[in-house]
């Protein structure tokens, strides 16, 4: 082999290796993000991942959270119930997920009724949760809308009015009440501050730390280029290996050769 030859084999063994090392430290480090994050999603629940929520708002922009427009609104007395998608707010507190559509508030002083489905609610002016408690049994159907009568509850449910004790916490029949009096609560619209305020709520228990976990493994963090980023990291794996194996055979044959001589 001529000086130009070897200089040439060497040259390209040496980029070879600089490839070699460069694209091992690329997988490396993807195979530690995939053992790290494996670990953690492995004690998910001992650890409460599934309970805390990431507050790094380009990871939620990232995974595409979005909060939606309130479906539904009500207020009384400065307080004020929001529904926005499955979550409901109270006072910019949320206080549950998953409820049925809102049907009005009202305030009892010193408590607040909220009325939803066939279940009334009742909390503090500080948004404490008091009670909860299922009115289908004494109702002909749903809660169709809440609203106040001296002080006391009244529910209209399949046409039929019902009024409640000072509790509000059982409705009896109210055919022959003054319902001309009754303050009904309705919908009403939060202010730009006040949706400003409810959707940085939502955003914030919008990714678990589980699910941000999960995304980051699977390699869907990036959305439309997740797909892409994983076939880089095949193509890496790929090419690590054709290179290992010519620096290996390129090293084997240099063995055989200098043998020979």
């Amino acid at each position: 082999m001529t000086t130009s030859a070897k200089q040439v084999n060497g040259n390209v063994r040496s980029w070879l290796r600089r490839c070699h090392r460069w694209l091992g430290i690329a997988a490396t480090l993807f195979v530690l993000m995939l053992s790290v994050t494996g670990i953690a999603l492995n004690h998910s629940t001992d650890w409460r991942l599934d309970r805390r929520y990431v507050s790094w708002n380009w990871a939620i922009d990232a995974l595409g959270v979005h909060a939606p427009e309130p479906s539904v609104s009500f207020a009384d007395n400065d307080h004020r119930v929001t529904q926005i998608g499955e979550r409901t707010y109270f006072n910019g507190r949320e206080i549950g997920s998953g409820m049925e559509s809102l049907t009005g508030l009202v305030w009892l002083d010193p408590l607040v009724a909220i009325a939803s489905g066939e279940s009334i609610i009742l909390l503090t002016a500080d948004g404490e949760l008091v009670q909860r408690f299922d009115v289908s049994a004494e109702l002909p159907g749903t809660i169709e809308r809440i609203g106040k009568a001296d002080g006391r509850p009244v529910l209209e449910s399949g046409g039929v009015y019902f009024i409640g004790d000072a509790d509000a916490t059982a409705f009896d029949p109210w055919p022959d009440g003054a319902v001309a009096t009754v303050a009904w609560s309705s919908p009403s619209k939060p202010s730009p501050r006040q949706i400003v305020a409810l959707k940085e709520l939502y955003r914030g228990r919008g990714v678990t730390v589980e699910r941000f976990l999960i995304e980051i493994h699977s390699g869907r963090i990036l959305v439309a280029a997740g797909p892409l980023a994983l076939d880089l990291v095949a193509a890496v794996f790929i090419l690590l290996s054709i290179s290992g194996l010519f620096v290996w055979l390129r090293g084997r044959g240099n063995g055989a050769q200098g043998q020979r001589r």
